[in-house]
């Protein structure tokens, strides 16, 4: 098989993992009623880091920058999240998790990991460490 074709192959297979977890973010009866899913992403972007800048945030989800700004409006709303500016540059806003957007995030995540645990739970303990080893390969140059 060439080269164009396992590429081909590969992005319908992620495609498919993006897609069950967009509908795990948008049919979880305890999120859905609180964020959409759009809020969830920023929240999931948010949280592993502490905080990150509206341009970072924006630039991770493909999203201008008004839009970006009409989302994180809705989770300040929410007490989801701190708005404010760096010292060393008042242009820049920053975006930090409030305790209970650091709550929600978690539920959240909560839900990845179980449908995580269900796609990996089809694999032998060998095949999940050869997929996480092929993974981290692939993905150390991504950064």
């Amino acid at each position: 098989m060439s080269v164009t074709r396992k590429s081909k192959e590969l992005a319908g297979y992620l495609r498919a993992i993006k897609e069950k977890l967009h509908r795990v973010d948008k049919w979880n009866p305890r999120t859905c009623a609180v964020v959409n899913v759009q809020e969830a992403h920023v929240l999931l972007s948010i949280g592993p880091r502490g905080h990150m800048t509206m341009s970072e945030i924006a630039d991770r989800l493909q999203l201008s920058l008004s839009s970006m700004t009409a989302v994180i409006d809705k989770l300040e709303n929410k007490k989801f999240i701190l708005r404010s500016r760096q010292a060393k540059d008042r242009r820049v806003i920053e975006v930090t998790l409030t305790n209970a957007g650091r709550k929600f995030y978690d539920l959240v995540e909560g839900a990845h990991l179980k449908f995580m645990t269900q796609f990996l739970n089809i694999l032998s303990t060998n095949e999940q460490d050869i997929l996480l080893k092929l993974f981290r390969k692939v993905t150390a140059n991504l950064k």
